[in-house]
């Protein structure tokens, strides 16, 4: 798989993860990523991941090397430079060039983990409740209490 990239590559929600399951989530993330799509054509499923620099011209599998893709475009681009293949097909739009080059330069990695770190879904609240307060607790000790194990 080569070396990852940034910390977060390597965690997912803490847990422990075997090999083959680690790989399956690194996979399906980048394919999220994409909302499933082929990063190319963008009109058929991506079913697999291609490596953009590919892998015979010394390219790596790190995240920002893979993009997902559907059989018959990874097929058609082989080992052929992206842009050059890309630049020849009829779906070639500027737009989905810049969103790859985005990719492999990372920024859009980058711009979702900003935003997972600023999304603060809990806050604390110092306001007293006027609905309950510790008059109304009832005692957690005292013969009719129950004993702790």
């Amino acid at each position: 798989m080569g070396i990852a990239e940034d910390w977060s590559d390597l965690m997912y929600d803490l847990t422990c993860l075997s090999k083959q399951s680690a790989k399956r989530r690194f996979k399906k993330s980048i394919k999220y990523g994409w909302g499933g799509l082929c990063g190319y054509c963008r009109c058929h499923r991506a079913t697999t991941l291609d490596h953009i620099k590919p892998k015979s011209k010394g390219g790596d599998s790190l995240r920002s090397n893979l993009l997902p893709c559907c059989l018959e475009c990874n097929h058609s681009k082989g080992s052929q430079p992206w842009l050059v293949w890309f630049q020849q097909q009829s779906f070639y739009n500027e737009t989905a060039k810049e969103l790859i080059e985005e990719w492999i330069s990372n920024k859009r990695f980058e711009e979702e983990l900003d935003e997972r770190s600023t999304i603060d879904r809990t806050t604390l609240c110092s306001d007293t409740s006027t609905i309950r307060s510790q008059s109304y607790e009832p005692p957690s000790i005292g013969k009719d209490m129950l004993a702790t194990a």
